[in-house]
């Protein structure tokens, strides 16, 4: 299938392909319903599979329980009818596919926690996936508010520094005297 015409049709629609990857716990929010008997319909579990990353035909397939009953669902990484997607953690995995979740209970379907406080709770249908050709129009951007920021940061450390001179100033004043009774 021809990828930039993909692009093309998943641009005119509005949907944008979603940064997820394999061992991340999401909760999805998903638009169910037509005309005005639209409602919101969640669903939290953990990614298993990635098939295509960062390619409009992709697809994850997620793992989570609903009514007391494990279920696992597959979603396409660009789907219009997604209110938010919010990464509740990130998990370290080694394994492309994480098949052998299936099979654990309890202690052992255990996996260690990678994601920092500040990316929790963040929505992905924001962060999305930037095609090739305008990374180079974000880097400008970026360079500007890395030029800002040790603008603000500069003072403090001078601050610092003169702190320190002025002890090492007096520092000797109190050494001297001891040399003066040695000699």
């Amino acid at each position: 299938m021809n990828y930039e015409r993909l692009k093309s049709i998943y641009a005119k629609q509005g949907a944008a392909i979603l940064p997820i990857k394999k061992g991340m716990q999401l909760e999805i929010h998903e638009r169910v319903g037509e005309g005005s008997t639209q409602r919101t319909r969640r669903f939290k579990g953990l990614v298993i599979k990635v098939k295509k990353p960062n390619h409009p035909d992709g697809t994850f397939t997620i793992r989570g329980t609903a009514s007391g009953v494990t279920v696992e669902k597959i979603y396409p990484l660009s789907f219009p009818n997604f209110e938010k997607v919010l990464l509740l953690d990130e998990f370290k995995v080694k394994k492309s596919k994480l098949y052998y979740i299936r099979d654990k209970i309890g202690k052992d379907a255990r996996l260690k926690s990678k994601i920092t406080a500040d990316r929790r709770e963040i929505d992905l249908t924001k962060e999305t996936f930037l095609p090739e050709g305008t990374v180079s129009e974000i880097q400008p951007a970026q360079s500007a508010v890395v030029n800002e920021e040790p603008a603000v940061e500069t003072p403090k450390v001078a601050e610092v520094t003169e702190e320190k001179t002025e002890e090492k100033a007096e520092t000797p004043t109190a050494s001297e005297p001891e040399t003066t009774q040695e000699a």
